[in-house]
């Protein structure tokens, strides 16, 4: 009977075992009363699994000090805080931007060990794009002397549509850059708009983290954005959930390269702005007030109309645009709390981007990290 039930015990044992570690890859470092609620496992089954995981040094215990902040002691010893080994691996994220390519590192423990960008031009081909990302990865591992041999994949932001959804094929541009990247590391790679990408990086480690759900709002030359529930990002059935940049907001606007008339981009995108105010937004001209004043009225109306659909926790809003600070946040605070439902509204948090230019890349990290293996 012994050997009949040890099969079945040990995969138990062994599910258990994925979850937790499933936690500290996609989480980060956690306590062991965070872990209990992200999987959901009792104290003592939680204990025995962490106990072998310290045996096995697959994962690490940290206790906080004095530097970390006041430590607040009781009756026994701090709070420690569990991570995966930082030896277990690597992963990659690559933003093959308009004008930037970014390349960043992080271990499984989520620390960023490497990190740079080089700037592009925009009309630069994607062949040559790829080379600067991977010459930028052969330097920063030369400069840090890291070895690659642990890298567990390799998530890459490319501008555009990327389908990611089910059952899907790549093909064209997202197959041609994902093959040249895969050839290079011989690694599973991943790839998703870089929007979206930073979408997923400002829920997990930015201005996000610690909310179950968050929309993002990109407002730079293009405007994008992404939903992340629960940790993971919504791709949609082909990979365009949180192109609120393409919602219409007037019928009978000019067309977009989209397809559609009067989207929300041909309105608040950067390039146009500046354009129109004669480069003086930074300036805060009266005309520049007026300018994005309109632009967070649109904003917001197009926030409001996503937010009364998904019902988020936490509105992100990043990019360039979101620099000029409450000349646009407050006309644009005010139309989502008037255009949406009090029960929306009531609880809604809506905040700038925390992460910098890398976010996109660390999203890559976190598509790789948020991965099942």
């Amino acid at each position: 009977m012994g050997k009949e039930t040890a099969g079945p015990l040990k995969l138990l044992r062994e599910t258990h075992e994925q979850r937790v570690i499933a936690a500290l890859r996609t989480q980060g470092a956690l306590t062991r009363a965070q872990l209990a609620e992200q999987t959901r496992l009792s104290r003592a089954t939680l204990s025995v699994i962490i106990q072998s995981l310290l045996a096995r040094q697959a994962v690490t215990e940290s206790f906080p000090d004095e530097t970390d902040g006041p430590v607040v002691r009781g009756r026994g010893r701090p709070v420690s805080r569990l991570t995966l080994n930082a030896a277990g691996g690597l992963a990659l994220g690559l933003d093959l931007g308009h004008r930037r390519i970014q390349v960043t590192i992080a271990n499984v423990a989520h620390e960023i060990v490497a990190s740079d960008s080089v700037p592009c031009a925009e009309r630069t081909p994607w062949p040559r794009r790829v080379k600067l990302a991977l010459d930028l990865v052969d330097e920063l591992t030369s400069r840090h002397e890291l070895s690659l041999g642990t890298l567990a994949g390799v998530g890459v932001g490319m501008v555009g549509p990327v389908p990611t959804g089910r059952n899907l094929v790549l093909s064209g541009r997202p197959a041609e850059v994902r093959d040249a990247v895969s050839e290079r590391f011989g690694v599973p790679v991943q790839l998703d708009n870089n929007t979206r990408l930073a979408a997923l990086a400002e829920a997990l480690w930015g201005a996000g983290a610690g909310f179950g759900s968050a929309l993002y709002l990109r407002l730079s030359y293009g405007v994008g954005g992404g939903l992340v529930l629960g940790g993971r990002l919504l791709a949609g059935a082909t990979g365009a959930a949180g192109e609120l940049g393409h919602i219409s907001v007037d019928r009978d606007g000019p067309e977009c390269p989209c397809g559609g008339r009067g989207c929300l981009e041909r309105y608040v995108a950067l390039a146009t702005l500046l354009e129109r105010c004669g480069n003086l937004l930074e300036a805060q001209s009266p005309q520049a007030h007026d300018l994005l004043t309109e632009a967070g009225t649109r904003i917001g109306e197009v926030l409001a109309a996503a937010c009364n659909t998904l019902n988020p926790e936490v509105v992100i809003i990043g990019g360039e645009l979101a620099d000029t600070g409450d000349h646009l946040l407050d006309p644009l605070n005010a139309t989502l709390r008037r255009y949406t439902h009090a029960q929306v509204h009531k609880n809604l948090k809506v905040t700038r981007a925390a992460l910098g230019a890398d976010a996109a890349a660390r999203g890559g990290i976190a598509l790789v990290l948020t991965s099942p293996n």
